[in-house]
């Protein structure tokens, strides 16, 4: 189903008004660093104090309806959009974000509608694309739903049911170690594992006749696109200690550091809820032996967002495995 378009963790707003500077963008700073962090209550107060003086401003409109949202105040969210709508009716961002709302209580033919508004604004919004192919995959299920409670036995309406299922609920099979090395625009060299062959008298004896053992060779690191793919998994399979494992202990965005980042994250991402992180389109360059950039498309969803964006990662190699150094995205 649709989701809201928003500004959590990487997932860019696109918004195209002009940020204000000065006093006013550190407030909007602050307000999207609450909501971010999950201080929903703080970030609507906050909100609530910026547009008593700042009515018109649609930034700060825009993240009090993500709040209201996430606080289960879906009427309030969709007044909130709506009137983003009236003032600024060449943004498509809000009218995709009533859809989700529409669609959310059932009012599909209203959330049609204000995704058709979104892509009338902007053809080239994919999100929107992409929602309402969602919400006519849902409204197709309905209908097939119904014709098999009226004749059960409809095995073509039992194919068809079965097909949308299939494609809303599927996920994109791991790529094989053929299609990775395709991706990255550098071959690299495939993660093999294999058993460890018994020692031979060549191998184990050297010719001065002293019996010493041969090391094994160093264990190969996993490809980038397999790191990337990892990282995704453990993502959507909520496993926080795994996901953390990914970053170098040297990672640390702006303004905050390694620790709390890390805190931060945990408290995002363990919350009660399926969600599902997809990386699409991985293109790797390699800058030297141990150091890549690697740029994707990540897709986010769960039982409220569903959203693209583009991510960039800087990887570095250390101690045999690829661990992100820093990332961005839009």
């Amino acid at each position: 189903m649709p989701s809201l378009q928003r500004f959590v963790g990487l997932l860019a707003i696109g918004l195209t008004l002009l940020l204000p500077v000065g006093a006013k963008a550190d407030d909007i700073q602050d307000i999207n660093q609450l909501f971010r962090k999950g201080d929903l209550t703080t970030a609507l107060a906050r909100s609530n104090q910026f547009l008593a003086k700042n009515p018109k401003d649609a930034q700060v409109r825009f993240l009090k309806g993500l709040v209201l949202a996430d606080l289960g105040k879906s009427a309030e969210a969709i007044e909130v959009f709506t009137g983003i709508t009236e003032d600024y009716p060449e943004l498509p961002e809000p009218y995709n974000n009533l859809a989700v709302l529409y669609a959310a209580q059932g009012k599909y033919d209203a959330a049609k509608n204000a995704l058709e508004m979104a892509i009338r604004t902007h053809p080239s919004y994919a999100t929107a694309h992409e929602n309402l192919g969602d919400l006519y995959a849902k409204m197709a299920t309905q209908a097939y739903d119904k014709a098999l409670q009226i004749d059960n036995s409809n095995k073509t309406a039992q194919t068809k049911l079965a097909l949308i299922k299939e494609m809303m609920s599927g996920q994109p099979k791991r790529p094989s170690a053929t299609s990775s090395a395709k991706q990255d625009s550098k071959p690299e060299t495939p993660a093999v594992t294999t058993a460890n062959p018994a020692p031979t008298a060549s191998t184990s004896a050297p010719t001065s006749g002293t019996s010493r053992p041969v090391p094994a060779p160093a264990p190969s690191p996993p490809s980038i696109v397999e790191t990337i793919q990892s990282w995704a998994k453990a993502w959507s399979d909520k496993d926080v200690d795994a996901y953390l494992a990914h970053y170098s202990p040297e990672f640390s965005p702006s303004r905050i550091t390694h620790s709390a980042w890390a805190a931060q994250r945990r408290a995002r991402i363990d919350v009660p809820g399926q969600i599902s992180v997809v990386a699409r389109d991985i293109k790797v360059v390699r800058k030297s032996s141990d150091r890549a950039t690697v740029r994707f498309t990540q897709v986010y969803q769960s039982a409220r967002l569903k959203s693209s964006s583009s991510k960039t990662l800087e990887l570095e190699l250390a101690n045999s495995k690829w661990l992100i150094v820093s990332e961005s995205g839009r």
